[in-house]
């Protein structure tokens, strides 16, 4: 182990420092500090050497969070603070406490380098990884260095997906190709399905027509049919089946059912059935 290290262990980050370095690490505490005279939380991160990082929520997002907490146990990016971009309090910073065994930190800055790198590098139908920043019903947020990027909910998997929330947890490391960038308005989209095997190439070895195979019912549409799903990503429609085969509670969705396979289509991605039975009724 290098000698200045064991007797100096805060050297490591001053040299992080010059060198601008960027580093990753676990949010392992939120606290309340009051630094320039008004309370704010600080994100606690665990560094080499029995060493503790500080980011002061001022220097933890642009954007305003209400708390922090939600951080916690989550992997960020960070590095050591550079009071010379602070401005009118710069001086007042000591970014260094070899007393306390305490280094000033910034994911801002590190958000912000690593945006440069981004905008500088990225094209459409590279591969990057990412982390879920948020989500909404029709769409997931990614966080590739620094930049937020769209997963519509469509080119999460192949499989219908009902909606983004709660989806996946945040913080969550994704592997996703990029699509679309429009560097004018910063905008990126992004798809995690075309990464994943496409389950229509293996339907005419699973499936054959005049077969029965079991199937769970997702959707039923007036005049249109009902919509069973055989595998993830892989649905079939069936007409109505007859009321004498209707479970008696009358609930379709979620059933599992037997159908048998009446056409299949792999170029048009169709499967046509009849709805046969509901094994698990009385």
């Amino acid at each position: 182990m290098n000698e200045a290290l064991v007797s100096n262990p805060i050297q490591e980050y001053k040299l992080s420092l010059r060198r601008k370095s960027i580093h990753q690490g676990t949010v392992i505490g939120v606290e309340n500090h009051a630094p320039f005279g008004q309370k704010m939380q600080v994100a606690v991160i665990a560094l080499n050497n029995g060493l503790r990082g500080l980011i002061f929520e001022s220097q933890f997002d642009k954007q305003k969070y209400r708390s922090l907490v939600g951080f916690i146990d989550h992997k960020i990016d960070f590095m050591v603070l550079d009071v010379s971009k602070l401005g009118t309090y710069a001086e007042d910073v000591k970014v260094f406490d070899e007393e306390k065994g305490i280094v000033l930190l910034s994911r801002v800055q590190a958000l912000e380098e690593l945006q440069e790198e981004f905008w500088e590098t990225a094209d459409v139908d590279h591969i990057v990884t990412g982390s879920v920043s948020g989500f909404e019903d029709q769409r997931i947020y990614v966080r590739i260095k620094g930049v937020i990027c769209v997963l519509p909910i469509q080119d999460y998997e192949y499989d219908w997906t009902v909606s983004g929330r709660g989806l996946i947890p945040l913080g969550t490391e994704l592997t996703v190709k990029i699509t679309h960038i429009d560097r004018a308005r910063k905008h990126v989209r992004v798809s995690r399905k075309e990464l994943l095997e496409d389950p229509w190439n293996r339907v005419p070895d699973h499936y054959g027509v005049a077969n029965f195979y079991p199937g769970t019912i997702t959707r039923v549409v007036d005049n249109i049919g009902v919509f069973v799903k055989l595998a993830p990503g892989v649905d079939a429609l069936a007409w109505f089946p007859a009321e004498n085969k209707i479970p008696k509670d009358n609930i379709l969705v979620g059933k599992t059912c037997s159908v048998r396979i009446k056409n299949v289509s792999v170029q048009k991605r169709r499967i046509s059935c009849k709805i046969v039975d509901f094994p698990h009724e009385l």
